[in-house]
């Protein structure tokens, strides 16, 4: 070999992918098209290369490794290839009639009687090991402006083919397994940088490749185990699939994929926030699975975790009625709406169409009025048996008109009416319920009077003269209260709302939304587990936190701002975004639109057939494990070449044996997913907070993981 031949040899990308091609030639092509291969191979040369797994990959070439200097043009790439099945050849039909014929004349001492040849003679032992393989065309590696790249199709083929072909081991199936086009790199760097990177994230090993559920040979002792890396980039404002039965490791890729977008966060000093509704408290809480840590143990106070009842180590996920009024209101109406009611009538109807935001209070008069409403709707949540918070004060309306009008009525009629004027504008809830009720007897007993009198029906006149102080939607309250309308008869009134006061939580301060929503701004990790408490709480309040992230980072983006970075993991997915699901829905719109404002949205279910095919079009990156029937993997195989893995999906039942494909990979990858390991993520986060020269060494050791 000359000394060109040796330095083009030693240096160039091509002949990498073959890595040792001496020992790694496993046959040749013999027939081809754009998308198709069919390879003759031999089990002689199947055994030295520890076998060729179903779905594996192979490379095929038709240069001389050890003549690079000297090739043509026309020869300078490497078609990467996958594995399929076994295709025919012309010499089928004798090599069965062969073996026939050969095991028809076996006595019987010659059934145990195996040796290398099994009887044949060296010459048709030979011939019989030739067989053929069918392998799909995933691209073509090229080097263009001095770089590797992979086209994803086939430019050329020669009908008389010179491609040998070789199966990539170690450092050359890394290199294939872990490529990523220049331009692809330069936006994925891009991309980063407008999310608050400084450079391009470092990859994190997510686990190694695996062919097949049996991984005797490929996997074996004398096999380094190549690792499979994903960018935390990817999965920033774009859409994830999780796929796969329960117990198959859907969870595991889950908590690794959060821990890796985390980890790179804390690397360039940004914040990305993320949330994940957790529908069965496995990511809030340790298990066996985990080493005995959770997510939230690993990052500590860097993780907040909320629950709908009362639990130590967790916020609450409810709202104080009594201090969001509004959202408590909103909240009673949303759950009003969603079930028949038996407590029907006007003022039940003018109460559900209410709302208690509060107005501009440059407003002296609206903003008056939302007051005395609020007061009234503390009092009837008091009614309603939801319990206040300690030594909670309402703030009642005693202004010198109303009480002199008051008075001024009570002493006016021949049997006088006690009133008791309260001293202070802040009182207890029994006291305050006392005052409004007291309020509407005297009003409704003066609209009495001035009816009788044929006057005008104003009842308690505010201080804009000839204006009822008592307007129609303070009324239907105060008659909510006193559970009988105008007419005196009586009616459910506050037993409307009493079924809801599980959504209430007296200890609460501020509201949860946006106590959540301030978390995520903040680049915290926040985990709502939802396996505990009353399942429309979690339903409702879950969609209600989501719908206001959507709202609140559209806002920012339509100021003219950057939105923060968010990442929403939601379970069973199929409850949220399914086939018929309205696409104007809150989480439709967060999986479909999500990703303009900086929105990253992973999914994870057992089935991909009922989440809304518009969502499955759109989404960026994939991790499938077992799924158990045809019509879940018929939807899958519409997407990149998951139907070339349609027969090892529904076999293999490996719990974390899955199928990648993510944004930056041009094909899918299966890899066996790492074990999520709290310790070593433990370690790795400490050493990165207390940074020195070991920091970029125990990263190097995360990202290299084996398998446990």
């Amino acid at each position: 070999m000359n000394v060109a031949n040796q330095i083009m040899s030693a240096t160039n990308p091509l002949v990498a992918l073959l890595g040792d091609y001496k020992s790694n030639h496993v046959g040749y092509i013999y027939s081809m098209n754009f998308l198709d291969a069919c390879v003759l191979t031999n089990d002689a040369w199947k055994e030295r290369v520890a076998g060729i797994p179903h779905n594996s990959f192979l490379v095929a070439a038709s240069f001389d490794p050890s003549r690079m200097a000297e090739i043509h043009e026309f020869d300078r790439e490497v078609i990467l290839l996958r594995v399929l099945g076994p295709s025919g050849l012309p010499t089928d039909a004798d090599i069965l009639r062969t073996m026939i014929e050969h095991n028809q004349r076996r006595t019987h001492d010659e059934v145990f009687t195996i040796d290398q040849l099994d009887g044949h003679d060296p010459m048709t032992h030979a011939e019989l090991q030739y067989a053929a393989l069918k392998c799909r065309i995933l691209g073509t590696f090229y080097i263009e402006n001095g770089e590797l790249r992979l086209g994803s199709d086939l430019e050329n083929y020669v009908s008389c083919s010179r491609l040998r072909v070789f199966k990539p081991r170690d450092k050359a199936l890394a290199a294939i397994v872990n490529h990523i086009n220049p331009e692809v790199r330069n936006k994925a760097l891009e991309e980063a940088k407008k999310s608050g990177f400084s450079g391009l994230p470092t990859p994190i090993q997510i686990g190694t490749v695996r062919y097949t559920s049996t991984a005797r040979l490929h996997r074996g002792e004398g096999e380094e185990l190549v690792p499979v890396m994903i960018q935390p980039s990817d999965f920033l404002a774009r859409r994830t699939a999780v796929l796969g039965m329960t117990r198959t490791g859907k969870s595991n890729t889950v908590k690794t994929t959060v821990a890796s977008v985390a980890i790179a966060a804390l690397k360039d000093s940004i914040k990305v926030g993320q949330i994940i509704f957790d529908l069965n408290g496995e990511y809030a809480n340790a298990n066996h699975q985990d080493d005995g840590s959770s997510i939230a143990e690993v990052f500590g106070e860097d993780c907040i975790r909320y629950r709908a009842i009362d639990t130590p180590g967790f916020e609450d996920l409810r709202t104080n009625f009594y201090v969001e009024t509004a959202q408590g209101l909103n909240l009673i109406q949303s759950l009003y709406h969603m079930d028949p009611s038996p407590f029907t009538g006007q003022d039940i109807d003018a109460f559900m169409g209410s709302s208690l935001d509060e107005p501009d209070i440059s407003d002296h008069g609206e903003h008056t009025r939302w007051e005395r409403r609020k007061a009234v709707f503390q009092c009837i949540l008091h009614k309603a048996g939801y319990t206040a918070p300690a030594n909670f004060l309402v703030k009642i309306p005693i202004a010198a008109a109303l009480t002199r009008q008051i008075r001024t009525f009570a002493n006016s009629q021949t049997s006088q009416i006690q009133v008791t004027i309260p001293t202070s504008t802040n009182v207890p809830l029994t006291e305050a319920c006392s005052w409004f009720e007291t309020i509407r007897n005297i009003n409704l007993r003066i609209k009495d009077a001035q009816r009788a009198s044929s006057r005008s029906v104003i009842g308690l006149e505010s201080s804009t003269q000839g204006n009822s102080w008592v307007d129609n939607m303070l009324e239907a309250y105060l008659n909510i209260l006193a559970r009988e309308n105008s007419k005196h008869q009586g009616f459910g009134g506050y037993r409307a709302i009493v079924n809801y006061s599980a959504y209430h939580s007296p200890r609460r301060t501020a509201d949860v939304v946006g106590e959540v929503i301030s978390h995520l701004v903040d680049g915290k990790i926040v985990i709502l587990d939802l396996s505990a408490g009353p399942v429309s709480v979690r339903s409702v309040l879950s969609k209600r936190i989501a719908g206001q992230i959507f709202a609140q980072s559209f806002d920012v983006m339509n100021s003219g701002k950057v939105p923060p970075n968010m990442v929403i993991y939601a379970e069973e997915a199929h409850n949220i975004i399914g086939k018929k699901d309205d696409l104007a829905d809150v989480w439709p719109r967060i999986a479909k639109e999500g990703a303009k404002a900086k929105i990253a949205f992973v999914y994870a279910t057992q089935e991909p057939s009922s989440i809304h095919p518009n969502i499955l079009a759109n989404t960026e990156n994939w991790f499938v494990t077992h799924l158990n029937n045809d019509d879940e993997l018929k939807a899958l195989g519409k997407f990149y070449d998951f139907n070339d893995f349609h027969d090892s999906l529904k076999c293999a039942q490996d719990v974390g044996f899955a199928r990648i494909k993510t944004l930056s990979s041009p094909f899918v990858i299966p890899t066996q997913i790492n074990r999520f390991t709290p310790s070593d993520l433990k370690n790795l986060l400490a050493e990165i907070k207390r940074p020195n020269d070991n920091a970029q060494k125990l990263l190097m050791l995360f990202t290299q993981r084996k398998k446990e």
